[in-house]
């Protein structure tokens, strides 16, 4: 059952599939939630679109910025979406990195770690998003520790999605290469 499981969601038309629901569901946050967002925050970016992280002044000031009706907009439109989406960019991410890594002759010991790369990503967000929620919850009362969590775990998901991304174009090349010498012969 598990193999026939596995062959089908490494099927090239189901990982199609998969990225086109992820991708929707992340071009729905940065088209729309983010932005609103951002806007009731008078400029200021949300918590997911600071990749080098922020201190307990930003997060009062942002959480503050967006007041009552905007911190319900996140916890009752952002956060659900962002409760799909990491998930989803777990699965669909490690699914292409497998699918185009069997697709190369020899694939570096280094570069099967990066399957995994999409499910550490994942995770982060999702503690992420659990730290983002309490201090929604719990604003005013945003302690150092809490605030220091969550952007730590911001942080973790941008380097851990820049590294996937770095990888998967590096595997790309790769593939690329073998497949014009391949032609060559």
């Amino acid at each position: 059952m598990t193999s026939k499981l596995t062959a089908l969601l490494t099927k090239k038309h189901s990982i199609l599939i998969l990225f086109i629901l992820t991708q929707a569901t992340y071009l729905v946050m940065i088209f729309v939630t983010l932005p609103l967002l951002r806007e009731m925050a008078g400029g200021m970016e949300p918590f997911d679109m600071l990749p080098t992280g922020y201190d307990a002044d930003y997060a009062m000031s942002f959480i503050g910025s967006i007041g009552p009706e905007g911190r319900t907009f996140y916890l009752t439109r952002q956060i659900p979406l962002d409760l799909v989406y990491p998930g989803l960019f777990a699965i669909t991410y490690s699914l292409i990195w497998v699918w185009l890594s069997k697709k190369i002759n020899r694939v570096p010991g280094i570069f099967n770690f990066c399957a995994f790369l999409p499910v550490i990503v994942g995770l982060a967000d999702y503690i992420e998003n659990g730290f983002i929620i309490a201090m929604l919850m719990n604003f005013p009362n945003l302690p150092d520790p809490l605030v220091v969590a969550a952007s730590t775990f911001t942080m973790i998901k941008a380097v851990s999605t820049s590294l996937y991304f770095i990888a998967l174009l590096s595997l790309t090349v790769i593939l690329g290469i073998q497949t014009v010498k391949h032609r060559k012969r």
